[in-house]
């Protein structure tokens, strides 16, 4: 049973010979071309074209300075990534918009933090159920 369960994960994974979205090469990069990616918080899902799998796990913290405040520094966002190849291991990324790491590499791939959004507002507080990030994903040099 754990044999069937295996090869058809592989068959999955493999894409069956699609020639959508990048190739995959399950034994090096998963991506050949820089991909642009948008998180909610809480999701998880596969990144179209390849065999990753992230998530958008915690906000870790929000110190950015209000949009209607002046500051004498931009503040720091930070958040917590989960990413993951098919049914495989998933690793926790901290990624930070002004401190670092800003990028990070895992398994050949280099994952940069865009954007964390909505900013935020003076006494508004933003419920982590708002939040959603913008990540940058391409094959390390």
């Amino acid at each position: 049973m754990k044999k069937t369960i295996c090869m058809v994960a592989m068959v999955a994974l493999s894409g069956c010979g699609s020639t959508t979205g990048p190739e995959v090469d399950l034994e090096g990069a998963f991506v050949t071309t820089p991909i642009e990616v948008t998180l909610q918080y809480g999701e998880d899902r596969v990144v179209a074209g390849t065999v990753l799998r992230m998530s958008f796990a915690a906000v870790l913290g929000d110190s950015r300075c209000p949009s209607d405040v002046v500051c004498v520094w931009e503040g720091n966002a930070e958040v917590e990534i989960g990413i993951g190849a098919g049914m495989g291991p998933t690793s926790a990324l901290q990624l930070n918009t002004a401190l670092a790491p800003r990028s990070v590499e895992w398994n050949e791939v280099l994952v940069t933090l865009l954007e964390v959004t909505p900013y935020p507002v003076s006494d508004v507080p933003i419920a982590d159920a708002a939040y959603s990030v913008k990540l940058r994903l391409e094959p390390v040099s």
